[in-house]
């Protein structure tokens, strides 16, 4: 029986379209579909492994790549995904044979020669990780990712002299690939050469302009030669990025520090040891805050979201208050304190008011209320 090309070229886009939808069902729905028209087409298959790994059904991702690997058991693409969720269960052994059946099949796929490697290093097995990259070297040596891949090993072994001079083996082969760039001054930067270091990293950013992690690099570098307003640009330019960054928050905090900021920059370390889910090293440096400004709002509005996730409810709300009490235009902190209120300390109406105050500063947040609470908030009356 004929496939029919056409509808199963339209059921394969709508499967991807309800997947970046966020349709999950229907994007199933869409490939057992693309399946049950051409069902010996295994590269079909696998293509619906990948849509059940991006949706996180690894077991059922394992099973369709399993019948892949049962009518071709030497199917690369097939035997690298099946890697690459062993490699997620930290199930090394198995993922390390995939990858060995994969090189006796080619021993010049050079990429899985990196994975291997990349999982030799992330369990810091660090020299078996270096014989993995000498391998795909003696495939081809003039692969610039390689010698990157091997500078990494290198770097997080703690030997810089040999990551530095791989390094400079890759940027041989493209000077102005960014990646290396970056590698170079992550290495430069470990071996304390802050100057080098922050000027590689600027060259970096003039191949990728916006990546965070080049930015907080820089600032960091910059710190260490106490560039305070260089590092602090850095900083803030990534934070505009990246609010959730807790590299950033520390970078931040310990340039506000230096410059003589001192409840700022402990309650930035604050931030990012909470970020990190540090909760009591994020509370000493809050506290620590306090205890040098007592009256910095942003300190107080801090500890009290600290003191929310500890559970820590009534503690949480004199937080907030005394953050009022030094801000009475902080919106957040008035949002933060009236859902406190209503749902867990069953105080509804005052918890509301505190809400409707909200409104006065941004009329918008009405609309990110929960739909329960609009009407209610409308009924209630402004807070003197």
């Amino acid at each position: 029986m004929a496939v029919d090309s056409a509808r199963l070229s339209r059921m394969k886009q709508k499967g991807w379209s309800m997947l970046d939808a966020g349709r999950s069902d229907e994007a199933i729905a869409a490939f057992k579909e693309c399946i049950a028209l051409d069902p010996s087409n295994i590269e079909l298959k696998v293509e619906f492994g990948v849509v059940l790994y991006k949706l996180q059904r690894f077991d059922a991702c394992l099973e369709v790549l399993d019948e892949v690997l049962k009518i071709n058991p030497n199917y690369i693409l097939a035997l690298n995904n099946k890697a690459r969720i062993m490699v997620d269960r930290h199930q090394d052994k198995e993922a390390m044979a995939l990858y060995r059946q994969i090189l006796t099949i080619d021993p010049k796929h050079v990429r899985t020669w990196i994975k291997a490697a990349q999982l030799m290093s992330s369990r810091e097995k660090y020299d078996k990780a270096d014989s993995c990259i000498q391998e795909a070297l003696n495939v081809n040596d003039k692969d610039e990712e390689l010698w990157r891949e091997r500078a990494i090993i290198a770097r997080k072994a703690g030997d810089l002299k040999k990551a530095l001079e791989y390094i400079e083996k890759s940027l041989e082969q493209k000077a102005t690939d960014f990646e290396s760039l970056r590698e170079c001054a992550n290495i430069l930067a470990a071996d304390k050469q802050y100057e080098k270091a922050s000027e590689t990293y600027k060259y970096a950013l003039k191949q990728n302009k916006d990546d965070i992690e080049c930015k907080i690099s820089l600032g960091f570098s910059d710190l260490a030669l106490g560039k305070i307003k260089d590092a602090l640009d850095a900083f803030e330019a990534a934070f505009k990025a990246d609010k959730n960054n807790a590299r950033v928050w520390e970078g931040r905090g310990l340039a506000f520090i230096a410059q003589g900021e001192n409840a700022r920059g402990l309650t930035n370390r604050g931030t990012a040891a909470m970020i990190n889910k540090n909760y009591d090293e994020a509370l000493s440096f809050f506290d620590q805050a306090i205890e040098d400004n007592p009256r910095y709002p942003e300190a107080w509005s801090n500890k009290g979201v600290l003191l929310e996730k500890l559970e820590r409810f009534e503690e949480a709300a004199d937080a907030y208050r005394h953050a009022l009490e030094l801000d009475n235009n902080a919106v957040v902190c008035m949002h933060n304190l009236g859902m406190l209120y209503i749902y867990k300390l069953d105080r509804r109406y005052e918890g509301l008011r505190w809400l409707k105050n909200t409104l006065k500063y941004d009329q918008q947040r009405w609309f990110k209320l929960p739909s329960e609470l609009r009407s209610a908030v409308d009924q209630v009356e402004f807070m003197n």
